[in-house]
Formats: structure tokens, sequence, C-alpha cells
């Protein structure tokens, strides 16, 4: 693996394959139709663990890329010095750490009002961890199989739930639903709201495959041409390219910025 692998980094239209402790792994970026690129990428690994995060930024241009660098600049240092903290209470930690350092984002000294979604798996011996804050996506892919284990954090949840609870009619769901998209939770509110972290470590087996991505992807493409991709006979570095290059042709003009990380057992 090259040092390069190891430090900070936005990757923008190149992909290459690496391994760690037999889960091979590659990242791909593109800025899309966007003025900016806001996703900021970063895999790494020391003895033992292998963490990646895909953070995608919001808040005007310089707001977004300076929200997500900033966090996945924070989870990628802490990484390499954790030590014996068990990992869902580190991820609880550090996402209030960077929800907070986001929030103090400034301009002009006065405040930014930047944000981030974050998605994020750590791989231990003991299994796998995820965070999600927001409606970035991971999806675990095994044998034809696909399934997204966290929720976006977003309106449309909580509109979910009060129609399930009775406490809304149908007509108010139905007159909200087109805020839905609205994001309830991310990194930079000063306060955070809802995050995603299993508890549990997912017990890995040999041929899973994990995707995380920005939403430019799955807004583009639909969850079965995901999981196609996903199941042909192809090396991560190309199925990663594969799957962008699918999203920017369905966006075309309005096409956001859209990032993948793919790591397969």
């Amino acid at each position: 693996m090259s040092e390069e692998s190891n430090v900070l980094t936005v990757m923008i239209e190149e992909a290459s394959e690496s391994e760690s402790g037999g889960i091979r792994y590659s990242a791909y970026s593109s800025i899309g139709a966007r003025a900016s690129q806001q996703d900021t990428l970063f895999v790494g690994e020391k003895p033992g663990e292998l963490l990646a995060v895909i953070c995608d930024g919001m808040g005007g241009l310089q707001g977004g890329e300076q929200a997500s660098g900033l966090a996945v600049q924070l989870l990628a240092e802490s990484f390499y010095s954790r030590e014996e903290e068990p990992i869902p209470g580190y991820y609880r930690r550090m996402a209030v750490l960077m929800d907070e350092k986001v929030s103090e984002l400034e301009r002009d000294g006065m405040p930014m009002g930047a944000g981030s979604t974050i998605v994020s798996v750590l791989i231990a011996p003991e299994g796998m961890y995820w965070l999600s804050v927001g409606d970035s996506r991971i999806y675990l892919y095994r044998e034809g199989e696909m399934v997204c284990p966290v929720p976006a954090h977003n309106y449309r949840l909580l509109l979910d739930q009060k129609l399930a609870s009775g406490k809304i009619s149908q007509e108010t769901y139905d007159e909200e639903l087109p805020r839905g998209e609205a994001l309830i939770s991310f990194l930079g509110l000063g306060g955070i709201r809802l995050m995603e972290i299993n508890q549990n470590p997912f017990q890995m087996l040999p041929g899973d495959q994990i995707l995380l991505c920005s939403d430019g992807l799955y807004k583009s493409l639909e969850d079965e041409k995901i999981r196609s991709i996903l199941g042909l006979r192809m090396s991560t570095d190309v199925k990663v390219k594969y799957l962008v290059d699918e999203a920017l042709k369905m966006g075309g003009t309005h096409q956001d910025n859209t990032s993948v990380i793919l790591l397969q057992m």
C-alpha cells in the first residue's frame, strides 16, 4: 500500500485497488456538474484495523469544502491515536466533537453555517462498526442481496414516524412530503440530534462488499442498479469507477459531487 493511502486525501477522477488484511478496497470521486468538490474521502489502516469515511459538505462552496475536510481530518487523526476505547463509544465521542468543531467554523469573524454528512466504517478483529449522520449511505452486499442498515436523517424520517404513530394524518403527510429530503441531523448543528452506530460488531464473510457513498450516487442510480454492479465479476477499482460513471450519465448537467468507497472481503 502506498504512503498516500494513509493520509487525508480527496480522490477525483482516479481509482486504484489496495489491500489490507485480506480486504481489498478502492475509492473514486467526481465533481460532477458542480462548481466545487465538497466531498472528502479517506481510507487508512493501522495494525488490525481499517477506517473508511466519506463526508459530504454543505453550506456554500467554501463552507462545504471546509466542513467535510475538517470532519474527515479530525476522524482520520484520531483513528491513529485511538487505543483501547470501545469503537461504539469512540464513534459517538468523535461525532460530538466533529459536530462541535464544524459548527465553530467562521468566515470574516461570523459563523459560516456550514455542515456535513458522514458515513464511516471501522473494521477491527471483532468485526465491523459503522457511523452515519445525515443522508449519505452504507450498503452491505452479500451473495446477491443488498441492504442499507442506516436511515436517512431527513424530514421524511420524522413524517414516517409521526404517521406510523398516528400523530399526523395521511393528508398532512402528503402535504409535507415535498420537503422530505431536508436534513434534520448533520455535523455542524452544534448539538447533534441523531447518529447511527451499531453497538454489536457486524460479522463479515468472505465475498462480502461494503459500499460507502455520498448522495450523488443513490439519487442518480436506483438501488437495483447499484446492486447489479456490485454483483459483477470486476475488481473494486473497476466497480467504483463504473458506479460513478453510471451516476454521471444519469445526472447529466445536474449531477452532484459523487463519491464512493468499496471494500470487499
